[in-house]
């Protein structure tokens, strides 16, 4: 535990830096023995090697975090509150949470909490902050819509469906009339975006369309296979009403934390200098190495 400060001053090393073949971040002092066993000598450079390979990626890419926290949702008092309410919350389902993360390695609850929720709930922030910045990113990426939508399991179903909408009744009373039994879209109204996998994607571009107005979408969607048809009822595509909803319904996907992680990543120009570590990144998480597009595409098209 006493390395840890000269540890994480070399992982430092490894960021923000040219990613440079065959260069590789060293320790000062490698020679320096750490300790012996029989007639083996462990030495700063053996453990320094080791930790890398062990666990250098991951530190990078926490650090990398904590820059971007700083500079975009830095510490507030509010921050610090809502990490110790979120800690009080977690005490009050164990009876020896101290004696619990002690046993992990943390000095006491502050230590905790400074190093563990208040990054978590800086997450959370710059989430929320990624939803306002990256809007035309996510419009185009996720095409998102609030929206009453009904399911039926025939065509005719579909087109007496949206004709008792036109003729002003409401989603709900005309879903519980023609809706596929089982459906989740029954009328009531929510988010969709490109996610949703269920929906024709036809319907999905119609609903985002600038074009489109609030109000019933005067057309019979049909998906792929021609076994399921849609109607729906346009609630609002402006981004600035939908935005906070539509945040909820994604963020806990991983895919959107991780679009998250690589716009800030990108903003910040984040390079690896150390050639252990860009190798591991490469073949793990290319999307990570926003200095090399081309490797960043390559992880897209296998997603």
């Amino acid at each position: 535990m006493r390395n840890k400060s000269w540890i994480a001053a070399g992982a430092a090393g490894l960021l923000f830096l040219a990613g440079c073949s065959g260069a590789t971040a060293s320790v000062s002092d490698p020679d320096k023995e750490l300790m012996t066993i029989g007639d083996v000598t462990y030495t700063r450079g053996q453990e320094y090697e080791y930790i890398k390979k062990s666990t250098g990626p991951n530190l990078v890419m926490q650090m990398a975090e904590e820059v971007i926290y700083d500079k975009e949702v830095p510490v507030t008092d509010e921050i610090r509150k809502q990490a110790e309410d979120n800690y009080n919350e977690y005490a009050k389902t164990s009876d020896n949470l101290e004696s619990y993360i002690q046993s992990m390695g943390y000095k006491d609850r502050q230590d905790y909490i400074d190093k563990v929720l208040i990054p978590a709930v800086q997450a959370e922030k710059l989430l929320t902050k990624w939803f306002t910045d990256a809007q035309e990113e996510i419009v185009q990426e996720y095409k998102p819509s609030r929206v009453q939508i009904i399911q039926t399991d025939s065509k005719d179903s579909a087109n007496k469906a949206l004709q008792a909408l036109k003729d002003g009744k409401s989603a709900q009373d005309v879903a519980g009339q023609y809706q596929t039994e089982g459906t989740s879209y029954n009328g009531t109204a929510t988010i969709v975006t490109t996610m949703d996998t269920v929906l024709p994607t036809r319907l999905i571009n119609t609903l985002s369309s600038a074009e489109s107005k609030a109000g019933v979408v005067n057309e019979v969607f049909e998906s792929d296979d021609k076994t399921q048809f849609f109607v729906a009822v346009l609630v609002s595509n402006n981004y600035d009403d939908i935005k906070g909803e539509l945040e909820s319904t994604l963020k806990n996907d991983s895919t959107v934390t991780e679009k998250c992680l690589v716009s800030y990543l990108t903003k910040y120009d984040f390079r690896v200098f150390d050639q252990d570590i860009f190798d591991y990144l490469r073949v793990n998480y290319p999307q990570y190495l926003v200095t090399r597009p081309d490797l960043m595409e390559s992880a897209d098209a296998e997603s």
